[in-house]
């Protein structure tokens, strides 16, 4: 009983790391075995290039070397790495250690020393080999909460001598699990504008289903519900993670196959890989859907991120299929081996919607062919409203029946089913709509190459509709189809189309015509070369390495509140597209030479708060640079920087060996603290410092102790649009 009992406590605890003994790196913290955040998982514009351990909170927990080598950087900032250590070994690898709470003394003294002498906070200093030696297991510092983070960890990398990062969990160190990942949904995405996914040109989600046997939820066998009909190439992706014992976390995944008719498509493991392919982390996750619907897809194909380590080199780059059925297999495994297997089938035909004609007089819906595989369902006129079954008799093979429908159940979603391959929907509304009733909102977006444009009906009108692109002399006519219930939409439009336009413009087939319009003001931005555009005061500036192919940019203005605590000095601008992530960046500048005061800042719409991105200098003058579109806006405000908690207390009394630091907390709402500007004085000395915004702390150790009597601390700070505030206290040593 009592080994059973062992047995048992071992596999409760199996998330916990193990030393990999034929490598022999020590773990390189006492704070916990458990991990947070594994190697490749997404970071903003990057990969994380190390795993995560977790501290609970803690702050102090000790980390040790894992193996004999040298100190060979120390890096401090207030963001990013915050207090990193460098160490490279013996072997060559380099060990990071980062988000360190303090070094220990033998590095804190050197630390101060260096400070000093290049009169700064912030250090990157590189040493010699051997001029600093640690030995295994010696300690290095204590684990905290600096640089840029939502809570305190260790974060902790392995490097090859060539400075790329490798994933620890394959090579240096194992987990004892056995919870295999989980699947969620299959995306299919349109590469080209003769694409079409069960009738639709766009994105198509769909869930992914555990085959579960004998109760059993750690299912190895998934599969997709319906056969999925797609004409023209296009590309796949995979929402998936993986779980680990006992660990509230979701993870990422190790790796991933796809395979069509058993020929393998595509492959990726995270095993290693270069810092300078970082951007192309949204080649291999869909920016789109990252963006649309806050949901990470795995890429299954190659788009513009050949040169990535992860994938290999022989996956395709987009897929046509012929008119027969096909079997989809994609494996997915995990870092410690556990794996599952996801099956489908695809069609490389389409099911046509059936063709419908409505007497409205007497709820009769006649189709042109025999089916019996139409799908009825009522809802009301809004998006996303519950669906019901309609009662309804069959007449004969082509001629239904159906109860006058009560209000606000109104409009009746018609589809049809054959050999499991399900057609677009079909709407028609029960009673006539008003045509000046109809209103909506634009939505240009770019999928991949090409642009959409939506037209979102607040609420369902059943009328058809034409979308007319103009501008100098030109004018392009698409018909636009309903995609949904409330969403007309262009399907996937060429670039070209767009050259010269300066007006979208909907008009309905109603009498008379219902029309709405809208100014365009963009430009197609190539991929190969320098361009700009200028919209008022603001300008956007592309460099050769901007985009990964030609891209439409476009600015229009927006009525957005702004809150009371800020001086609005633009109307808010809303920069498209924002699905598409750019490969390096372009820049937006904004010049106004009346201007003396003020910065860009950028609306986070889910948080829905205004983050400075960037200051007005003395020339009336910013710039900033973006990595997709968003929603900016000029704005001031003059609330200063909070200085408060500080120690040593105001005008008080202290023996010598009380006082051996400095610390107190800075904030700023609105802006946030400009690092760079901290000035810390005592006694007409300069004080250096760390500054650790997760906590809004500054402290300073003091190396030397004070001479008894009266000293002056001085602080003087500054946030980052420029409203500053001074401290000065006095205490006294005894």
């Amino acid at each position: 009983m009592l080994k059973q009992k062992l047995i048992i406590s071992f596999i409760i605890l199996s998330y916990f790391l193990t030393e990999d003994s034929s490598l022999n790196y020590l773990w390189p913290t006492n704070t916990s075995k458990t991990i947070t955040t594994l190697f490749g998982e997404k970071r903003s514009r990057r990969f994380h290039a190390g795993i995560d351990v977790r501290t609970y909170g803690r702050i102090g927990d000790k980390i040790f070397a894992v193996e004999s080598g040298y100190i060979s950087r120390i890096k401090i900032s207030p963001d990013g790495y915050g207090k990193a250590l460098y160490l490279t070994l013996d072997d060559g690898n380099i060990i990071l250690y980062a988000h360190i709470d303090r070094y220990n003394s033998e590095i804190e003294l050197l630390v101060n020393k260096l400070r000093i002498n290049k009169k700064s906070s912030s250090l990157n200093h590189f040493l010699k080999k051997d001029e600093l030696r640690v030995h295994k297991g010696e300690l290095l510092g204590y684990c905290g909460d600096t640089g840029s983070l939502s809570g305190p960890h260790l974060h902790f990398e392995i490097r090859d001598p060539s400075g790329h990062p490798i994933n620890p969990l394959k090579s240096f160190y194992s987990i004892v699990d056995t919870l295999r990942p989980i699947a969620e949904s299959l995306a299919i995405i349109p590469l080209s504008n003769k694409t079409y996914i069960n009738g639709l040109q766009k994105y198509n989600l769909f869930d992914i289903e555990p085959l579960i046997v004998n109760n059993d939820n750690n299912s190895y066998k998934y599969f997709i519900k319906d056969t999925i009909s797609v004409i023209g190439e296009f590309g796949l992706g995979l929402e998936t993670h993986d779980e680990i014992n006992s660990s509230p976390f979701d993870f990422g995944i190790y790796e991933i196959e796809l395979f069509i008719n058993n020929q393998k498509q595509y492959k990726i493991n995270f095993d290693k890989y270069c810092f300078d392919h970082d951007h192309l982390i949204y080649n291999e996750l869909d920016y789109y859907l990252l963006e649309k619907e806050s949901r990470s897809f795995h890429r299954l194909f190659l788009n513009e991120n050949t040169e990535l380590d992860f994938i290999d080199r022989d996956s395709n780059d987009g897929i046509t299929l012929d008119k027969g059925y096909h079997n989809l297999i994609i494996n997915v495994i995990d870092n410690f081996d556990n794996s599952i297997q996801i099956q489908g089938v695809l069609k490389g035909d389409i099911v046509l919607s059936p063709d419908i004609i409505y007497d409205n007089n007497n709820y009769l819906i006649q189709t042109s062919n025999t089916n019996n595989n139409l799908s009825f369902y009522l809802s009301t006129r809004y998006e996303n409203s519950q669906k019901i079954i309609p009662n309804y008799k069959q007449l004969d093979s082509t001629l239904f029946s159906f109860d006058k429908p009560l209000k606000p159940y109104e409009v009746l979603e018609i589809f049809n089913k054959d050999k499991g391959i399900k057609s677009k929907s079909t709407y028609i509304s029960f009673y006539d709509y008003d045509p000046y009733k109809i209103s909506g909102t634009f939505e240009l977006e770019h999928i991949n190459r090409y642009i959409n444009i939506n037209f979102k009906e607040n609420e369902f009108s059943g009328f058809n509709a034409k979308l007319i692109l103009s501008g100098n002399g030109k004018k392009n006519i698409i018909d636009l189809n309903r995609y949904s219930k409330n969403v007309l939409s262009s399907g996937l439009i060429e670039l070209n189309r767009f050259e010269d336009i300066n007006q979208m413009s909907i008009i309905y087939d109603t009498n008379p015509e219902i029309i709405f319009n809208k100014n365009l003001y963009g430009k197609i931005f190539s991929s190969e070369q320098e361009s700009s555009f200028k919209f008022k005061n603001f300008e956007i500036i592309s460099n050769k390495e901007s985009f990964n192919f030609d891209s439409f940019i476009s600015i229009h203005e927006d009525q957005i509140d702004i809150p009371k605590e800020f001086i609005k000095i633009s109307n808010p601008i809303i920069i498209s597209p924002n699905t598409i992530s750019f490969k390096d960046y372009i820049t937006l500048k904004y010049e106004n030479k009346k201007l003396i005061k003020g910065g860009i800042y950028q609306l986070n719409e889910e948080k829905e708060k205004w983050i400075f991105k960037g200051k007005i200098n003395s020339f009336g003058q910013a710039e900033i640079k973006l990595f997709s579109g968003g929603i900016f806006c000029i704005l001031d405000e003059e609330e200063k920087p909070l200085i408060k908690n500080i120690f040593p207390n105001p005008n008080s009394y202290y023996n010598v060996k009380e006082v051996d630091k400095i610390n107190f907390n800075i904030l700023d709402v609105h802006s946030k603290i400009d690092y760079d500007s901290i000035e810390i004085n005592l006694n007409n000395q300069p004080i250096y410092f760390d500054y650790i915004p997760y906590r809004d702390l500054l402290r300073a150790d003091l190396f030397n102790e004070l001479d008894s009597g009266e000293n002056i601390l001085k602080i003087s700070i500054k946030d980052n649009i420029g409203n500053k505030t001074n401290k000065e206290i006095r205490f006294f040593i005894k």
